[in-house]
C-alpha cells in the first residue's frame, strides 16, 4: 500500500494498517523498511485539520510501534523521495526528524538510509540514528556535513553538495582540529559550486579521511586543493568520475597518486570538463591525455570516458596502449573518421561500444570510385573488432549522413558482430533512410545480408551510458 507521508503525521497511516485486510498482516522474517516521500502531491488537510504538533509526535509513536509488532526483526531502514517541477520544496523538517527519531528509538539498532532531496536533518539525530546512507540536499549544508561527519564510523554511501571549501572542511576536520576518518565509506559523491574559487580551496596534510572508497566522483571541481580524496584507497577504487582540470591533473601527477601499479580494481573512468573554468579546451585535451598516461597497465579498466576534441589519433592509441581490456571508450566532442575507428579497434582488441562524433573529413582515396570501396576495404583490412557491436554517433551541425553511413557499412563488413550504429532519435529515420539506400546501391548489394543486421540492431541492447553505470553502481552501493 502507498500512503503520503502526512498520513502518519495525521493518524490515518496507521487507521488504515489497522482495517482489514492489513490487520492480519505480519511480516516476521522482513528486515528492511522502506518510506517514499511523495513530492509529486501536496498534503491532504481539511478545512477542520486541527492536528497539533502533540498529536503529531502521538501519531508517529502509535505508527512506529505498530509497525514494531508487525516487523519485529527490521534491520535497516530506506528514506527516498521523489520530486517533480512546480511540487513541494521541502519535507516537514520537523515531522521528518520526529519519525526518524523515533525508529531508532523503538525499533533497535537500525542502519538508516536517507535519500532525500531536499530535507533538513538535524544534527541532533547521529545521537540516536545509526546512518549508512546520505544523499542530502535543500537543507542547511552546515548541519548535513555535521550528521555526516557524526556518523563517520557507520556511513557507507554519501553525496552532498557544497557551497565552498568551509563545507568539505567541517567533513574532514573535527572542532579539534583533528582528522575525520570514514572507515566504510565505499561511495562518495560532491559537488561543488561550478565557479568556485580555486584558489581558496583547502588542503588536508597527512589526512586519510576515506581510506575503502570504491566509488568517487568529483563534479564540476575536487573541493580540496590537494590529492585528500585519493589517500589510502588506490587498492579498493573501482570507479572514478572526475571533473578535470590542469591543477587537478598537475596535483595528480606531483604526489604520484597514480602509478603503474596503484590501482589494479580500478575498472571505470570518467573524466569530464568544468565549463566555468577558463581553461581552454587544448589544456583540458593534455590535461586528459596526461592522466590517462599515468594511469597504469595494471588497472583493469574496462570503460573510458573523456572530453577530447583536437588530439591526433597517434597520441590518443599511445595512451590507450597499456588498457587493452577497455570495453567501453567514451571520447565526448572527439570526431572521428573511419580509418581513426579502425585504429582504435587494433589497440583495443575487447573494444565493444565506441561513442565519438563523426569526422568529415573523409580519409578514402579519391581515386577509387564510391561502389569499389567495399571490395578496397575487405582486400586492405583484415577482420577486426571481434567484439565491437556498437558505434555510438554523436550529431553535430556538419553531419553528413551519407559518408557516415558509408563508413558504418564499411566497418560492418570487417567487423563480424558489428550490429548497430546509433545516432540520436532525432536523425535516426532519416539515417536508416540512407542506409536502407545504400545497401541496395551498386557495391554493397552484394553483401546486403551480412549488412541487414545494421537495420535491425537493438538500441535498449547495446548503448551503456554514464547514467546506466552510475545507477547500476547506486543500486550496488546501496545493496551492499
Amino acid at each position: 500500500m502507498e500512503l503520503g507521508e502526512d498520513y502518519i503525521y495525521n493518524g490515518l497511516a496507521l487507521e488504515a494498517l489497522l482495517r482489514k485486510p492489513f490487520v492480519d498482516y505480519t511480516f516476521p522474517k522482513a528486515r528492511s523498511l522502506s518510506f517514499k516521500f511523495d513530492f509529486t502531491r501536496e498534503p491532504e488537510h481539511s478545512s477542520d485539520d486541527v492536528t497539533t504538533p502533540p498529536d503529531i509526535e502521538a501519531h508517529i509513536h502509535a505508527f512506529v510501534r505498530h509497525i514494531k509488532q508487525i516487523a519485529p526483526m527490521l534491520q535497516r531502514v530506506f528514506m527516498m523521495s521523489t520530486r517533480r517541477v512546480g511540487g513541494r520544496t521541502h519535507l516537514p523538517s520537523q515531522q521528518f526528524n520526529s519519525l526518524v527519531a523515533q525508529i531508532c528509538q523503538y525499533l533497535g539498532d537500525i542502519e538508516f538510509s536517507i535519500f532525500c532531496r531536499p530535507i533538513h536533518v538535524e544534527p541532533s539525530l547521529s545521537a540516536v540514528c545509526r546512518l549508512a546512507h546520505f544523499d542530502g540536499e535543500g537543507g542547511s549544508i552546515e548541519s548535513m556535513v555535521q550528521l555526516a561527519r557524526h556518523n563517520a564510523l557507520t556511513l557507507q554511501y554519501l553525496d552532498l553538495n557544497l557551497l565552498g571549501g568551509e563545507d568539505i572542511t567541517g567533513l574532514i576536520k573535527n572542532t579539534d582540529g583533528s582528522y575525520v576518518q570514514y572507515p566504510c565509506l565505499h561511495t562518495l559523491k560532491l559537488q561543488t559550486m561550478p565557479f568556485m574559487d580555486l584558489s581558496r580551496r583547502p588542503v588536508f596534510p597527512g589526512a586519510v579521511p576515506f581510506p575503502c572508497l570504491r566509488f568517487l566522483m568529483l563534479v564540476l571541481t575536487s573541493p580540496i586543493g590537494d590529492d585528500t580524496p585519493f589517500r589510502g584507497n588506490g587498492a579498493t577504487l573501482e570507479h572514478l568520475d572526475l571533473y578535470l582540470t590542469l591543477d587537478i591533473a598537475m596535483e595528480l601527477r606531483r604526489n604520484k597518486v597514480f602509478t603503474p601499479i596503484s590501482h589494479p580494481r580500478l575498472q571505470y573512468v570518467r573524466l569530464g570538463w568544468n565549463p566555468g573554468t577558463s581553461e581552454l579546451k587544448p589544456a583540458i585535451d593534455h590535461a586528459c591525455m596526461q592522466f590517462g598516461l599515468s594511469i597504469g597497465p595494471d588497472a583493469a579498466m574496462r570503460e573510458f570516458t573523456m572530453p577530447l576534441t583536437a588530439t591526433g589519433i597517434g597520441s590518443l592509441t599511445t595512451m590507450l596502449d597499456d588498457h587493452k581490456r577497455i570495453q567501453v571508450l567514451e571520447l565526448q566532442n572527439s570526431p572521428m573518421h573511419i580509418l581513426d575507428v579502425i585504429a582504435l579497434l587494433n589497440t583495443l582488441p575487447l573494444l565493444s561500444h565506441l561513442h565519438t562524433e563523426a569526422s568529415m573529413i573523409d580519409p578514402l582515396p579519391d581515386s577509387i570510385a564510391k561502389h569499389e570501396l567495399p571490395a578496397y576495404v575487405i582486400a586492405n583490412y583484415p577482420p577486426m573488432g571481434k567484439r565491437f557491436r556498437c558505434w555510438r554517433i554523436s550529431y553535430s551541425s556538419n553531419f553528413n549522413y551519407q559518408i557516415t553511413v558509408r563508413w558504418a557499412l564499411l566497418l560492418a563488413l570487417i567487423c563480424p558482430i558489428l550490429d548497430y550504429v546509433a545516432v540520436s532519435d532525432s536523425s535516426r529515420e532519416l539515417f536508416m533512410a540512407h542506409m536502407k539506400e545504400m545497401i541496395a546501391s551498386n557495391g554493397f548489394r552484394q553483401h546486403a545480408t551480412q549488412l541487414r543486421r545494421l537495420l535491425f540492431g537493438g538500441w535498449s541492447n547495446h548503448i551503456p551510458n554514464v547514467k546506466t553505470v552510475l545507477a547500476k553502481m547506486d543500486a550496488k552501493a546501496i545493496k551492499n
